[in-house]
């Protein structure tokens, strides 16, 4: 279930994810890039990251930077997790540091934001309802909204243009409609986004393509969504969505098992 922010904070959230599954054995469950950083509360049995055939178990509450590669998770049981979707920038505004140091990095909130993060994920994950829990998570972005910093203009109209444009739009096309310099670009993104302008491009342009293929249409051959999501070249796709969700588009299609966009549910091994 997707749930929009109150529209003074929309500069800074794009949208909250309530996921919920009900299970008694361990869940195998995959997430990869979607171009937004996030914070994650969940209520449910531990969470683990599977990395290198080791687990690490996460915090209740964490923030995380741009996903660059796709991530292995594990719940043992029952999954019920609230996810704050913040607009790419958004972590950049609010602590003034490069975000390129947070890719594919979890930070617990307590360490992050120390007694008011651990009072948030208090009140959160102890609030009886997802409204309760907004709203105690809206009132702490407010808090937080002195410390605003607003991003260079630059970065969210590139942004805009780039969304607008499913992502399939090269660098050299946005450059002749914004007043900088390719460095400079790849500079700011870097900076406030975390990626450059062509990676943030690409995970834009495979989102729009998973929402095609989660379309499902029957009359459609998966080859004219491979075109009409704007990749002419279907072998050098199909290894572009292999490394970055470590799955097949017809392995992505076929799995009734999808949480969001980017976070499913799979099989052991995959």
């Amino acid at each position: 279930m997707q749930i929009l922010p109150a529209a003074s904070l929309a500069h800074l959230i794009k949208h909250y994810l309530v996921l919920e599954n009900e299970a008694t054995q361990t869940l195998n469950l995959r997430i990869f890039a979607d171009g937004n950083p996030g914070i994650v509360f969940y209520s449910s049995q531990p969470l683990w990251q599977r990395h290198q055939n080791e687990n690490y178990l996460h915090p209740q509450s964490f923030l995380y930077g741009q996903i660059t590669q796709y991530q292995n998770l594990l719940s043992a049981g029952s999954l019920k997790m609230l996810v704050v979707v913040l607009q790419p920038y958004a972590i950049y505004a609010l602590t003034k540091m490069p975000v390129v140091e947070l890719n594919n990095i979890k930070l617990d909130l307590k360490y992050l934001f120390g007694q008011q993060g651990a009072d948030l994920e208090d009140q959160v994950l102890n609030a009886p309802h997802y409204q309760a829990k907004i709203e105690h998570i809206e009132k702490f972005f407010l808090q937080k909204m002195r410390l605003f910093v607003q991003p260079d203009l630059l970065v969210p109209h590139a942004i805009n243009l780039i969304t607008r444009r499913k992502g399939i739009i090269s660098v050299e096309s946005l450059l002749k409609e914004l007043p900088v310099t390719e460095k400079q670009l790849e500079r700011k993104f870097k900076t406030q986004v975390g990626i450059g302008p062509k990676k943030f491009c690409g995970i834009i342009k495979m989102g729009n393509f998973l929402k095609l293929l989660r379309e499902g249409r029957a009359t459609t051959k998966i080859g004219d969504l491979y075109y009409e999501g704007g990749y002419y070249d279907q072998p050098h796709m199909n290894n572009y969505f292999k490394k970055n969700a470590g799955l097949t588009p017809q392995q992505y299609a076929g799995n009734s098992n999808v949480l969001a966009l980017n976070f499913l549910q799979t099989t052991a091994g995959l």
